[in-house]
C-alpha cells in the first residue's frame, strides 16, 4: 500500500464527507420498516439533518450520501442540499456493499482528504478539529467501549492506531478522516471499513487515531430514541 500525499489539516475549498445512510436499521424496528434509519427524528429533527447542520457549520461543503433501504425518502427530505447551504450528491446501491464497499463505489467523489460518518449518529464532537497528516492514510476517532463490546478494536500507543497491541483497546466510533487513495483495489464489491481497509492500513503503521470521552451514540434500540427524543425534546 503506497503512502499518500494528503493535505495536515482538513481545510481548503470544496472540503467535503461522506455520510453512511444505506442501512436497513433493522434494530430500529417498526420505526424503519417504511422509512431509513437517518430519518429518526430526535426533537422533532431527523438525525441525518442534524449531522448535515453539524457538517456545514464547520466548513463542509459537498456531502456524498450513500443510499439503499428507502432511499429515495432521504432524497425527497434533502434534495440537492441547499435548503442546508450545501451540496448533495447521492450514491445509490442496488445491493447494499457494507460500509468500506459503499465508499469504495462512490470514491471518484474524492480527490483529498474527506470526513466520513454514519448519518445516523449523535454526537457532541468537534468536526473541525479533525486533521490527517502528510504521511497517512486515515485518522479515526474511537471511544470507550459500549457494554456490547468490552473488547474494543483497536489501542492508540504514540497517536497511532495499533489493533495489536496488548495495551487497553477502544471501540471505532465510525467517524473518521480517509484519504481516497486508502481505496486504490479497483475491485467494488462487498467490504468492510474496519476490517478491509483501516486495519491492514493500522497494522502498516498508516492510521492515526483518537479517543473521545464525550457524546457519541449509535442509536440501536427503541429505549435509545425515546430517551433521547425525550431529552432533546425539552431543550
Amino acid at each position: 500500500m503506497r503512502r499518500a500525499r494528503v493535505k495536515g489539516i482538513l481545510k481548503g475549498t470544496n472540503m467535503k464527507a461522506f455520510l453512511l445512510a444505506a442501512g436497513m436499521g433493522k434494530r430500529l424496528h417498526p420505526f424503519t420498516e417504511n422509512k431509513p434509519k437517518p430519518l429518526v427524528k430526535l426533537g422533532g429533527v431527523s438525525l441525518i439533518e442534524r449531522n448535515i447542520l453539524k457538517l456545514q457549520k464547520c466548513g463542509i461543503e459537498e456531502l456524498i450520501i450513500n443510499l439503499h433501504h428507502h432511499g429515495e425518502k432521504i432524497v425527497d427530505q434533502l434534495g440537492d442540499g441547499s435548503k442546508f447551504n450545501i451540496k448533495i450528491s447521492y450514491s445509490v446501491e442496488q445491493e447494499l456493499l457494507g460500509t468500506g464497499g459503499g465508499v469504495h463505489n462512490a470514491i471518484d467523489h474524492f480527490d483529498g482528504p474527506f470526513i466520513l460518518l454514519s448519518s445516523d449518529t449523535f454526537t457532541d464532537f468537534n468536526f473541525k478539529t479533525l486533521a490527517l497528516r502528510e504521511d497517512l492514510m486515515a485518522h479515526m476517532v474511537f471511544v470507550p467501549n459500549p457494554e456490547t463490546k468490552s473488547e474494543g478494536d483497536a489501542s492508540i500507543i504514540k497517536g497511532k492506531v495499533d489493533p495489536d497491541a496488548s495495551e487497553k483497546k477502544y471501540t471505532f466510533s465510525g467517524l473518521s478522516v480517509l484519504s481516497p487513495e486508502l481505496f486504490d483495489d479497483p475491485d467494488i464489491k462487498k467490504r468492510d471499513l474496519w476490517k478491509d481497509f483501516l486495519k491492514p492500513a493500522s497494522m502498516s503503521g498508516l492510521v492515526s487515531g483518537e479517543i473521545f470521552e464525550g457524546t457519541f451514540e449509535n442509536l440501536n434500540t427503541l429505549e435509545d430514541v425515546e430517551r433521547l427524543d425525550a431529552l432533546l425534546s425539552e431543550e
